[in-house]
């Protein structure tokens, strides 16, 4: 049994789909309507702009998404996914799962992520907040020192690997307090803010609203939530799981728990980077995985 897998922000890098578009005309279409629904080229952000200009947080949410639905588009056309029996992201990756299961047409996806990107710079504006990936410490230990510590815990990645949030005033005294109760290692990432946290409640109460005014179909194959690690096909309860994802943490060790349980053997992370495939292996080192990252690996899969 399969499902495809989406990655979320931090997979970008320069050059991402340059590849698709340059050997599929309908790539090349795509990244058109793509950027002609933003406002300006996004498609040149991601083949030919800086580190920088990827980092900001309403540009890599876009571009990782783009690369992520092209690449889709191109796999569903050139392999098909009738056999495909779950889909689900990681934070940012559950919205390309809108796209692959048809809940929504792709300009209002774009539009619904580019005013998410909006929303949760606007929210850390109000919140200055960043997040520490923390190596070594038990998720239930972490979740029982949220209070005590000053910190929230933002995703559950894998065995050995967790986020929290944290206002960016509480830095230092966060840090020494994770190392005090057993961190490996504390590593501050290069975010805008306290992602996956109740930091980010005003955004939450704005993507409501622009949801709102979205047509939200049922899914055509299940999504796999970062809020509750459950499958639904559900327009009501697939728009509220996003919103309650912006302040809840991401339980994406106990998403890919979740689909191997129900008999998932198989996953093809489909985007920039490999960022998920080095996590499936730090939960399930027996799952097969491929990658959907160039025209390449079309190639190789049609080959299968």
């Amino acid at each position: 049994m399969k499902a495809i897998i989406f990655p979320g922000q931090g997979a970008q890098y320069v050059g991402m789909g340059k590849s698709f578009y340059d050997n599929f005309s309908q790539a090349k279409e795509m990244f058109s309507e793509i950027d002609s629904v933003v406002g300006f080229s996004l498609s040149g952000k991601c083949f030919s702009g800086t580190v920088e200009d990827l980092k900001d947080t309403s540009v890599q949410q876009l571009a990782i998404l783009a690369v992520s639905v092209v690449g889709y588009s191109l796999y569903k056309d050139s392999i098909g996914v009738s056999d495909i029996a779950y889909v689900s992201g990681l934070s940012l990756g559950e919205y390309s799962c809108l796209y692959a299961a048809d809940v929504l047409s792709l300009e209002d996806l774009v539009v619904l992520v580019k005013e998410r990107a909006k929303a949760m710079r606007k929210a850390a504006a109000l919140n200055p907040s960043t997040m520490f990936a923390v190596i070594g410490v038990d998720r239930d230990i972490l979740s029982a020192k949220e209070k005590e510590g000053s910190f929230y815990v933002a995703n559950i990645n894998s065995p050995g690997q967790i986020v929290v949030s944290l206002k960016q005033e509480d830095k230092d005294k966060v840090k020494d307090f994770l190392t005090a109760i057993g961190a490996k290692r504390v590593v501050e990432l290069e975010v805008s803010g306290g992602f996956h946290s109740p930091f980010m409640a005003p955004a939450k109460d704005y993507l409501r609203r622009v949801m709102e005014k979205l047509v939200f179909k049922g899914a055509r194959v299940p999504i796999v939530s970062n809020f509750n690690a459950k499958d639904s096909t559900d327009a009501a309860e697939i728009k509220e799981n996003l919103l309650e994802q912006l302040v809840f943490p991401v339980l994406w060790k106990d998403c890919v728990e979740f689909m191997i349980s129900k008999g998932v053997d198989s996953f093809c992370e489909i985007g920039p980077s490999r960022v998920l495939k080095g996590l499936l292996r730090k939960i399930n080192f027996g799952v097969g995985v491929n990658n959907i990252e160039k025209m390449e690996d079309i190639c190789v899969l049609k080959t299968k």
